[in-house]
């Protein structure tokens, strides 16, 4: 029961992109290339996992055994551009062809999402498989927002929304919105 309350609390409640807005750079350009988005977003989930899983291990053996507490945004940043780089090169395809995925996978080592998600793992909780859960249903939390937005955008296109707040404004609008949603599921744990 902790653990599917921790999947709940990291997907929805705590959601990185609604609750800490972190994140959002890529509303912006939100609809457009999705075969390039898809793909980028299983290497977030992929990434962040990982990411929290080490930096779980990382945070139980070495850091809080030897009260080095205050290293701990200098080692998950260490941590977020290794795995980012070995998924890089895992995912990369061979020098010249069309589709050269380290070019954007490097941003999402960068991204606040990731790294905010890491840290907020490791902040609470101890044990590396909390934190790994964590991360991994964060990214998945992550991902329902932008895939909502994703929908909130195309149907957008047919609705008659003032000039003013066509685009970005009412996408935050439509985010805070659903933040208020979703600490509504607070009172229900």
């Amino acid at each position: 029961m902790k653990y599917v309350m921790l999947a709940v609390d990291a997907a929805l409640i705590s959601n990185v992109a609604i609750s800490y807005f972190l994140g959002l750079c890529p509303l912006p350009d939100i609809g457009k290339d999705r075969k390039r988005a898809g793909f980028s977003a299983l290497a977030l989930v992929l990434i962040t996992t990982i990411s929290s899983l080490l930096y779980g291990l990382v945070y139980q053996k070495a850091l809080s055994a030897k009260g080095a507490g205050s290293l701990r945004a200098l080692v998950s940043v260490v941590i977020v551009l290794a795995v980012s780089f070995l998924v890089s090169k895992l995912l990369s395809r061979p020098a010249g062809t069309e589709n050269d995925f380290p070019a954007w996978l490097t941003e999402l080592a960068s991204a606040s999402a990731v790294l905010g998600t890491v840290l907020a793992a490791a902040e609470k909780n101890q044990d590396p498989l909390s934190c790994t859960i964590y991360g991994l249903f964060a990214a998945l939390g992550y991902l329902a927002v932008i895939f909502v937005l994703w929908g909130i955008e195309d149907r957008m296109e047919y609705n008659d929304i003032p000039k003013s707040f066509r685009g970005m404004p009412i996408l935050l609008a439509s985010a805070g919105l659903m933040a208020i949603a979703f600490h509504g599921l607070e009172m229900l744990g």
